[in-house]
């Protein structure tokens, strides 16, 4: 299933490879794999979601008529 750009959400494995980080500095314990998938995908979502709120929408100045007309020859 293709993911879309629009989720909040990391794949399992960016989660993976974060959990065995976090393996590795506990000194290779074994015992908490569900502690460390549970840290790495908190950990993954929570940046994911900083990074998607912090895009903004662009949007366009509304041109004056001034800028989009040229100045008429028209006496007032």
């Amino acid at each position: 299933m293709p993911k879309s750009n629009q989720t909040a959400s990391p794949d399992e494995e960016a989660i993976a490879k974060r959990a065995y980080e976090l393996y590795l500095q506990r000194g290779s314990v074994s015992g908490h794999e569900l502690d460390d998938w549970l840290e790495a995908e908190a950990e993954l979502s929570t940046e994911a979601s900083l990074r998607q709120a912090t895009v903004q929408p662009v949007v366009r100045r509304r041109s004056t008529r001034s800028e989009t007309h040229p100045p008429s020859n028209r006496r007032v």
